[in-house]
């Protein structure tokens, strides 16, 4: 048509709220009022301005069919992708004298009944409704300071939603927010067709009206293929001076829109809040070219108002999230297992103690609320599969702005408590052999250097010879271990603890127990070494005759050692340090290792030196065997090795794919090998 713009745009869906009027208990169902029509204030993203919304409650421009259907759903909180969202139906809806009325009845699904017990105890009084609008008339301002009005002439009710907040979902702080009218609005979107008129009508002449243009807007919907074109509107002839005014206001008001918006831009660019913007729009002479300088202005005006130290000298201390994160995960340690060690760190239980007496359940609606989100309405499940993140749409209907941390904290708190309770356990090896790493999971060459070769006479004014070593390499190469705790949605549901103590304890024990179980592995499975020889063997000259330990046993095997020998042939004079036994022999070895011991004869009298083994008892030495180990700052004897960066229980975590939770890997890269014979001697015993 003449003098028409038509343009197609994006729009969200719309909401307006209505109150619950009354409630028939035996029926299950209650009375609402769901819309009057009345005027709602919300944001044109497009525009970047404010308006009146306006429903016609002609007859003719409500599409009723759906909401009369008998079939229309009533939601929770407009939720629409999943089953359990459907709380109810309407039977029954009506749009007469001005308002539009309604029957819904409650679903009798057990998840459903506190909703509908709140609604009878008055506690949700509140009820939303979900429309589509398909024509929208735009109507100017008549004079300055009025708003725009929007009213839909073809619009669709589709649902009815119980809602917790007493406020209208699309207006109100979010469209005060820069970065949301920056990005515009999201979610399902609907064509809607807009007729904005070029000036307000003046005359109740019915041949007189302004002229109009028609644009087309896609609003929220359930449909988004819907292809609409302008449609004629009539146009009235006004007086020739009465169009001139209407022209001239048109003019006015499109100006003023021209210079607010430019002015709101301005603001935004500058990052400043749009508090800022509403004083500049005040100012009446303000362009957005003057607001560009005021922008300026302002902002050198906050900076020096603040502290203008040098970037490099700020240091970040503790940051206020990583601080919430380590208090939950005490307070969950501390519930799990009640350490004295614990209670006694005070800082530790003063940031704790905030949290203390929340279940696991409480902690995840701390964490979801610290995401921005909100649990209210929502049952046990929901939270604890919404704070653990496993269902993205519940995080957006719950309005969070961010994922929740409460994953790290789980993760964190069995992480620290696998560690610790690792580096408890008993490891009875760590003396007498020998801690290394390597930097990957090829093979190891461990080299044993001998001794060097005999200095010789420098003559006057001769030349330095040079020394040479022999050497022998033993071989291995690390081995990985390890092992899953699965933290569930129903474990934090059931508030149970056992994935924060007890199963974290039970794998810290079985990795030190592996430890244990390859390093004796070695004494007792006596393999052969590089040169093809049993580790205590007679060539090696480290294989004693079976005796008991006594301060002569001692003693020969303190000889055998003192007289082994380099690759060169050189006596390397060792001694020993650690008297290695099982159970069996543990009385035997503390007797005579003590400087407590009396002898029944003189001849008897334990020597001295023998009181300077430590004695070292492991099960896994079986009967009578004992052994006497060399230190390793001495001499090689026993390495074992860890992956580089490593060392102990390394935890990965990541959300569940076999399960509806958490994972927490715990991986133990471990290897040993005996790298020399010379400094460990076997006995048989007796």
């Amino acid at each position: 048509m003449p003098n028409a713009a038509v343009e197609t745009l994006q729009m969200p869906m719309m909401t307006r709220l209505a109150p619950v009027t009354d409630v028939d208990v035996a029926a299950r169902t209650v009375n609402l009022v769901w819309t009057t029509g009345a005027g709602v204030r919300r944001y044109d993203w497009y525009n970047d301005r404010y308006y009146m919304e306006e429903l016609s409650m002609d007859p003719k421009h409500v599409r009723m069919e759906r909401l009369q259907s008998g079939r229309a759903p009533l939601l929770n909180t407009h939720g629409r992708y999943d089953l359990s969202d459907v709380m109810g139906v309407i039977p029954s809806a009506e749009l007469s004298d001005g308002q539009g009325t309604a029957s819904a009845r409650f679903s009798k699904r057990e998840d459903v009944e506190p909703y509908y017990q709140d609604v009878v105890d008055k506690i949700i009084c509140n009820v939303s409704v979900g429309y589509n609008v398909y024509e929208m008339d735009r109507i100017p301002p008549s004079a300055d300071g009025q708003p725009w009005r929007y009213v839909a002439i073809d619009w669709e009710p589709f649902e009815i939603s119980l809602v917790p907040v007493g406020a209208d979902a699309d207006c109100g702080v979010r469209s005060d927010d820069p970065v949301v009218r920056a990005k515009g609005p999201s979610g399902p979107m609907k064509p809607c067709k807009f007729s904005t008129r070029n000036a307000p009508v003046l005359t109740t002449n019915p041949a007189a009206a302004g002229q109009s243009t028609r644009k087309e807007i896609t609003m929220p919907g359930e449909e988004n293929n819907t292809t609409t074109t302008a449609a004629t509107v009539a146009v009235v002839t006004a007086a020739p001076g009465q169009r001139d005014l209407d022209a001239a206001r048109a003019e006015g008001a499109r100006a003023e829109a021209d210079r607010q918006a430019g002015i709101r831009e301005m603001v935004t660019l500058g990052g400043l809040e749009p508090a800022f913007a509403d004083q500049l729009i005040a100012q009446r002479e303000m362009t957005a070219a003057d607001a560009g300088a005021a922008v300026l202005r302002e902002q050198a005006k906050r900076s020096a108002a603040v502290n203008t130290r040098s970037a490099a000298n700020i240091q970040t201390v503790s940051d206020e999230t990583d601080v919430r994160r380590a208090a939950m995960a005490d307070a969950i340690v501390l519930r799990a297992n009640p350490n004295p060690d614990f209670r006694n760190d005070a800082s530790r239980m003063g940031a704790a103690r905030q949290f203390r007496g929340l279940t696991l359940l409480d902690m995840a609606r701390e964490s979801i609320e610290a995401a921005g989100g909100n649990t209210r309405g929502m049952s046990r499940r929901e939270v604890a599969v919404m704070a653990m993140n496993l269902q993205r749409d519940l995080q957006v209907r719950g309005g969070m702005h961010s994922t929740s941390d409460f994953p790290e904290i789980l993760a964190s708190t069995v992480g620290r408590t696998l560690r610790t309770a690792y580096q408890l356990q008993p490891r009875t090896f760590t003396g007498w052999a020998r801690e290394s790493t390597a930097p990957d999971f090829r093979q190891v060459a461990r080299v044993q250097l001998s001794e060097s070769s005999a200095m010789r006479e420098v003559k006057e004014g001769g030349e330095y010879k040079s020394m040479t070593f022999g050497d022998s390499a033993e071989k291995y190469s690390l081995g990985k271990y390890g092992g899953i705790i699965a933290i569930t949605w129903e474990s934090v549901v059931n508030d149970d603890l056992s994935a924060f103590d007890r199963i974290p304890m039970s794998l810290a024990a079985e990795a030190a127990a592996l430890e244990g179980d390859i390093v004796y592995g070695i004494l007792t499975a006596n393999a052969a070494m590089s040169d093809s020889v049993a580790l205590f063997h007679a060539n090696h000259g480290n294989l004693l005759t079976a005796a008991a330990i006594t301060d002569v046993s001692l003693g020969l095997g303190r000889a055998a050692m003192r007289k082994q020998t380099g690759l060169k042939g050189r006596v390397l004079n060792l001694t020993p340090s650690f008297l290695i036994v099982g159970p069996d022999k543990e009385s035997e070895a503390n007797k005579y290792t003590s400087s407590n011991f009396v002898a029944a004869k003189s001849i008897d009298i334990n020597p001295a030196y023998n009181t300077s083994l430590e004695v070292v008892v492991d099960p896994r030495i079986p009967g009578d065997d004992w052994f006497l180990s060399a230190a390793p700052g001495i001499v090689d004897t026993v390495e074992f090795s860890y992956l580089e960066g490593e060392q102990g229980l390394y935890t990965e975590t990541r959300q569940g794919f076999e399960v509806d939770g958490l994972q927490v890997k715990a991986r133990h890269v471990f290897a040993a090998k005996a790298i020399d014979w010379r400094g460990m001697q076997k006995n048989p015993g007796a």
